[in-house]
């Protein structure tokens, strides 16, 4: 299985959300990340990368 960390990168500073990502659905200036457990985040932002290999994205928030 190939589940993401997810990061916030703002003003420089990159700070983790949320581990274990297996869905991202952008949605009205936000990402809604679901995890393999089923929780689920709603982030602020702009999914910005998303990188398999190292199994990691990011979201610009404001």
């Amino acid at each position: 299985m190939c589940e993401l960390s997810v990061y916030t990168v703002a003003g420089g500073k990159r700070e983790m959300v949320m581990e274990g990502v297996v869905r991202m659905v952008p949605r009205d200036g936000k990402v809604i990340l679901e995890g393999i457990l089923g929780e689920s985040k709603e982030v602020p932002g702009i999914l910005s990368e998303v990188n398999i290999i190292a199994q990691e994205a990011n979201i610009e928030s404001k």
